[in-house]
């Protein structure tokens, strides 16, 4: 990195406290209410996505009951047969269930736990072909426990279907930060300009009373004697003052902005100021450091990653079904006919499904080219905006430094300058009073020169960082 650094000194009022830009850029983050809205936005996507990885990852608990009475009449004329059967039935129902179910991050498989238990109390009237038997079924209970665990191996492998709102949420919420970043960032740059502008006319008034106060001493020393010179310096003294009152009326209009955007500080007490050395740290390498700082490089990159996802499902969709499932079960039964009977059924199960639709799926490869398209869509968007970018510190960089060199100049002529010459010489009587105001006003014209020039590079050293994302104390 290249580092320049310029001293440049300046005298404040010793009873005023120099207020720095630094400090106006924390209070103006820390109190102003600009920034709210796109906080909110903030809040919002982040509850989106934790709501997202809660609808994904979050156990699932679902629980049921039912309570119902069924009652069943059949007949069957000239029956021969010598089997039972059942003509008045009367059962009550009373079943609870439960389901437990999560999906995994880690491999898009999917676990599942139930539990049914059944108490129907169940009256039958039994007959055959002689007609009423008195067997009488009552089933005491009924339950029934099941795990199974299902893991995609082709379409959906490791979630990339089901975890794609999830991922998706992810990047919107980052996306959501960086345009935070962006408003608070422009917003501060907008009210430095009118910090930095705020300090330039101060300065522009401090080096006009100077000049004021050495011709108002000037004219008093030759009042007596030089009436017509008197004169010519008496209006180019008011000349001054109206320039001044000017600078002072738009110090004033100046002081309204800034007090409109932080109404806790009075200005009039502490004064803002720019450093007596100006620094500005430019870039040797600027790609690489726009690729990785850049906000809107990051938020065009973070557009590419949410397109590359939509690919990612898209292709996956293509794939055929083929899921590995191992499952337990355990079914309960106790019952009573004429006779006490309770019964225990174990079963383990694995397999493999697969699926695969032989005509395809037209809608899914539309939107697969689609994305496809788009992709080099947002490439040629970021490598353009990538250009611009680098274009633009280009030329405030340039523009940086041949203020630099300009204002080294400025300062050597000032140096050189022996600004009192002609005004001797007029005292020593051989010289035009005329001449001395033109040596003080070539003089004047300088240090304002400097200012300008100076001002003019604090303004391009901050477009220089906004470009940069260089603005806000935590970048």
């Amino acid at each position: 990195m290249m580092r320049l650094l310029l001293i440049f000194t300046l005298f404040l009022s010793s009873s005023a406290v120099a207020y720095t830009q630094k400090t106006f850029i924390e209070q103006l983050l820390a109190s102003h209410d600009f920034f709210e809205k796109e906080l909110i936005n903030v809040k919002i996507k982040k509850l989106e996505m934790e709501g997202d990885w809660a609808n994904y990852g979050n156990w699932s608990w679902d629980v049921g009951a039912e309570i119902g009475h069924i009652h069943k009449d059949k007949q069957k004329y000239d029956y021969t047969s010598s089997t039972d059967y059942s003509r008045d039935t009367h059962q009550n129902v009373r079943k609870i269930s439960s389901d437990l179910s999560k999906k995994f991050f880690s491999n898009g498989s999917e676990l599942n736990l139930s539990f049914d238990r059944s108490l129907p109390i169940k009256g039958e009237q039994m007959h055959d072909k002689n007609g009423y038997q008195k067997d009488k079924n009552t089933t005491e209970y009924l339950n029934d426990t099941s795990i199974s665990w299902t893991v995609p191996l082709l379409k959906n492998k490791a979630g990339v279907i089901d975890q794609k709102t999830y991922d998706l949420s992810v990047l919107d919420y980052e996306d959501e930060k960086l345009i935070l970043a962006e408003t608070q960032e422009d917003f501060i740059e907008d009210k430095v300009f009118e910090f930095i502008d705020w300090v330039g006319f101060k300065w522009q008034i401090d080096t006009l009373e100077k000049v004021i106060i050495k011709l108002q001493k000037i004219h008093q020393k030759i009042a007596k004697n030089q009436v017509e010179d008197v004169q010519v310096l008496a209006r180019f003294i008011d000349k001054k003052k109206r320039l001044l009152l000017s600078l002072k009326s738009k110090l004033k209009a100046q002081t309204g902005l800034l007090s409109a955007a932080i109404q806790t500080v009075d200005f009039s007490k502490d004064v803002p100021t720019l450093p007596t050395q100006f620094y500005v740290d430019l870039i040797d390498n600027i790609k690489p450091y726009c690729q990785a700082h850049v906000r809107d490089l990051q938020r065009i990159d973070l557009e590419l990653q949410k397109n590359n996802r939509y690919i990612d499902a898209y292709k996956n969709s293509q794939l055929a079904d083929f899921d590995f499932t191992i499952s337990a079960s355990i079914d309960s039964n106790k019952g009573n006919y004429s006779s006490y009977s309770k019964s225990r059924e174990n079963t383990v199960e694995t397999k493999l499904e697969f699926s695969y639709p032989l005509s395809g799926n037209i809608s899914n490869q539309v939107y697969l080219d689609k994305y496809r398209f788009k992709r080099r869509q947002i490439e040629l968007k970021y490598e353009n905006k990538l250009k611009d970018i680098m274009s633009a510190i280009g030329k405030l960089s340039v523009d940086i430094k041949q203020g630099l060199i300009q204002l080294r100049l400025t300062q050597q002529q000032i140096k050189q300058n022996n600004i009192d010459n002609e005004l001797q010489l007029y005292f020593a009587g051989r010289g035009d009073v005329r001449f001395a105001i033109i040596e003080q006003e070539d003089y004047q014209e300088l240090q304002l020169e400097k200012i300008t020039l100076l001002i003019d590079l604090y303004k391009n050293k901050l477009s220089y960082n906004n470009l940069l994302d260089r603005l806000l104390p935590y970048s």
